[in-house]
């Protein structure tokens, strides 16, 4: 299984909630066909149990939902992100949720006091994102510096232009779990 915020995630996330949802209804179809077979009639235990297999079911049901519209980030893409970006911290198939809104960053970079993204070009609400995303750290570490990009190439040359500094892990280390904290 892969980790969130690393390559190919939404990819998998797809096919292992459809897989779980399949279990879960069969095993439900199976527990209220036994119930029915053993006693003859629909109302009996099996038949609660099996309806109760419709919890597990709909929470797969909901994280298939909202991976569905999204893809993972190609490995060529990833590779070359992952040469420019160095040392730093880097999530790719970057899913996240408000109260309001799902969103979806194909990059997220964390380097030298700035968090950085590349905003991936799946059907979501742009402007409610640029402004969520920044608010959203800056809650957290006032002092760090968010910035939301269209394309890799921007990022790519952002860094570059960026100073050769030494990371600063121990500040750097709160974002880095908020980050991963908030993915779906």
């Amino acid at each position: 299984m892969i980790d969130k915020c690393r390559p190919g995630y939404i990819a998998n996330q797809k096919k292992v909630s459809v897989l779980w949802l399949l279990f879960f209804a069969a095993i439900g179809v199976g527990i209220f066909l036994i119930g029915y077979f053993l006693t003859h009639t629909r109302a009996n235990v099996f038949t609660v149990v099996a309806v109760l297999m419709v919890l597990p079911a709909a929470k797969r049901m909901v994280g298939l939902i909202v991976m569905m519209p999204r893809k993972s980030v190609e490995k060529e893409r990833f590779d070359k992100m992952k040469e420019a970006v160095g040392e730093a911290v880097l999530y790719t198939d970057y899913v996240f949720t408000s109260t309001e809104k799902i969103m979806h960053l194909d990059f997220v970079v964390i380097k030298n006091g700035n968090v950085l993204g590349v905003i991936a070009p799946s059907k979501q609400d742009v402007s409610y994102l640029k402004k969520y995303f920044p608010d959203s750290i800056h809650k957290l570490a006032p002092d760090f510096k968010v910035q939301l990009f269209d394309m890799d190439e921007q990022l790519i040359k952002y860094l570059s232009k960026m100073k050769a500094e030494e990371p600063e892990l121990a500040r750097e280390e709160k974002i880095v779990e908020y980050l991963h904290s908030i993915a779906v």
